[in-house]
């Protein structure tokens, strides 16, 4: 089996070093692997934009180019999620349906699969006291109940959490855009919140979440750091530093 790998358009752009914990995950299972160049945006944004036509082009493009694979992982719940949900609403045929059900079904959070191959064979640490951050998208599909497991393997790690439990951090896309002043707003209560809890920072598998958190606490200079849950998970590597 060769799992293809789907990394976010602004993972890619963004934090390519997260795609290096994917690859050094499977390298560790002795798991075969591909990065197919072919591939784009999931389209999640032109979905979410109300811009249908196109976010249909960019579902039959990724249809292309993962239709045929047997195992397709991607670090980002918020992009599982479009392929898994959104993409319903876009197909026009049978054989556009098909084919997605196949895919959606073979389609996976990386953190997801991760938590199916127990226990996880290479050293976990990490010393400090940190808020696990539940996205939006990662509520809606029911990815919550693996972490803690997951986490678990990692000593000196201590999780705490806001509360309310379930807090939105204000990013969602183009919201952000058009409601920057309550995109901004939402985002600062949140982190006040984890300030509460005295954790030193935060983690969460949706690297969009963290980018907004990001922003507001270097303008707010707040002494919070922020990682992905790659960052935590993954093989120790040179190009990811705890």
């Amino acid at each position: 089996m060769t799992v293809q790998l789907f990394i976010p358009c602004y993972l890619d752009q963004c934090a390519p070093a997260l795609a290096q914990a994917l690859t050094d995950s499977l390298n560790q299972f002795g798991i075969a692997w591909n990065y197919p160049p072919a591939q784009t945006c999931c389209g999640q944004f032109a979905y979410n934009a109300g811009e249908w036509p196109a976010a249909r082009k960019l579902m039959r493009h990724f249809l292309q180019v993962f239709g045929a694979a047997e195992t397709v992982l991607c670090p980002s719940a918020s992009c599982v999620l479009t392929v898994r949900h959104h993409y319903n609403q876009l197909v026009a045929n049978v054989r556009e349906a098909t084919l997605l059900a196949r895919l959606q079904s073979r389609l996976w959070e990386w953190s997801e699969w991760l938590a199916r191959q127990k226990p996880l064979p290479w050293p976990l640490t990490f010393s400090g006291t940190l808020v696990l951050h539940h996205s939006c998208a990662a509520r809606q599909l029911g990815l919550l109940d693996h972490l803690p497991a997951l986490l678990g393997q990692v000593t000196g790690l201590t999780i705490r959490q806001v509360s309310p439990y379930y807090s939105c951090c204000g990013f969602g896309g183009l919201f952000s855009v058009k409601c920057p002043e309550l995109s901004q707003a939402i985002g600062e209560s949140y982190l006040q919140a984890v300030l509460d809890t005295g954790a030193e920072g935060l983690l969460s598998q949706d690297l969009s979440c963290l980018m907004h958190l990001a922003g507001i606490i270097r303008a707010r200079h707040w002494p919070l750091k922020i990682y992905h849950l790659a960052e935590i998970l993954a093989p120790p590597n040179p190009y990811i530093q705890k």
